[in-house]
């Protein structure tokens, strides 16, 4: 990449940026003030929760709608859009997008009843009783996650679609994944501050909640940029964007969570699971890099 080339890439990257951000940091203040409160704080109303549920859903489009007004803008044209679907050698990457999230659900579930259940057993904790209904929800809300493919897909067309290629371009892959990573966290930052994830009843609010937003994202985009890579194709990262918000380990827990277990956790804070959940989402992230390093065989 010769100096002009390289200046080109950095100015797409910074508009492309400004153009995501831009409506979370704009609306998001406008939508709390609108509706008297904080839209993803723990004590909302039904009808903010609507709103909130409906905002956070188009917010997921902005990166997808900067990529597309970046090329036009900066007439850089629609190769390397990473829109299409490359099977052939990569369907264990289709399959590891689902697949890898549940499994880290599941793992973070028999650590949270060994940290945070000592005094019931794990048959008690998460119980099979009413089985056929549990399993069955847990299928409905698999099947609904397709529901959420496109505003994971409108994140991902962004991120790992447009400007994580764009980094790579020009520092190391290690520093592109931690910097991409870092302005995906940031970009989180208006939602963060309005209850998203971490909610506001926790020490060091509302910047301990972006730092672990920044470091959760930093070790997400290993994996989601890995998978984009290998495959050359959107896709695969989008179905695993879609898994971790539509079947996360809170939703897990209240498919398959006895009420004994469900007392244990209501007083335990969305930062305490954050921490719980953080050494195998940290495993996964760091395995990604090590194979993004390598060469595909």
């Amino acid at each position: 990449m010769n100096k002009k080339e390289k200046r080109m890439g950095i100015l797409r990257l910074v508009l492309f940026c400004v153009l995501a951000f831009l409506p979370l940091y704009v609306l998001t203040p406008v939508l709390n003030k609108v509706c008297g409160e904080l839209i993803f704080s723990e004590h909302i109303s039904i009808q903010t929760a609507v709103y909130a549920q409906a905002f956070g859903s188009l917010a997921m489009l902005a990166p997808a709608v900067a990529h597309l007004l970046t090329r036009l803008f900066t007439k850089e044209g629609f190769k390397n859009t990473y829109l299409g679907f490359q099977l052939k050698g990569n369907v264990r990457y289709y399959v590891a997008s689902v697949v890898v999230k549940l499994a880290e659900a599941t793992v973070v579930m028999f650590l949270i009843w060994g940290i945070l259940m000592k005094e019931i057993t794990f048959g008690d904790a998460f119980t099979m009783t009413d089985w056929q209904l549990r399993v069955g929800t847990f299928l409905l809300q698999l099947a609904a996650s397709i529901i959420l493919f496109f505003p994971a897909f409108g994140e991902e067309w962004g991120w790992r679609g447009y400007m994580m290629p764009k980094l790579m371009e020009l520092m190391p892959k290690p520093l592109a994944v931690l910097v991409g990573g870092i302005i995906w966290g940031l970009w989180h930052a208006p939602l963060t501050i309005s209850g998203h994830n971490f909610g506001t009843e926790y020490k060091f609010y509302p910047w301990l909640g972006i730092l672990l937003m920044c470091l959760f994202c930093v070790l997400m985009n290993a994996f989601l940029t890995l998978l984009t890579e290998r495959t050359k194709s959107i896709y695969p990262a989008s179905f695993c964007h879609m898994i971790n918000n539509n079947l996360s380990v809170g939703i897990m827990l209240t498919i398959f969570a006895a009420p004994a277990a469900l007392e244990k956790m209501a007083d335990v804070s969305s930062v305490t699971l954050f921490l719980i959940m953080l050494p195998t989402t940290a495993i996964i992230g760091i395995i990604s890099m090590v194979l993004l390093m390598r060469k595909k065989k």
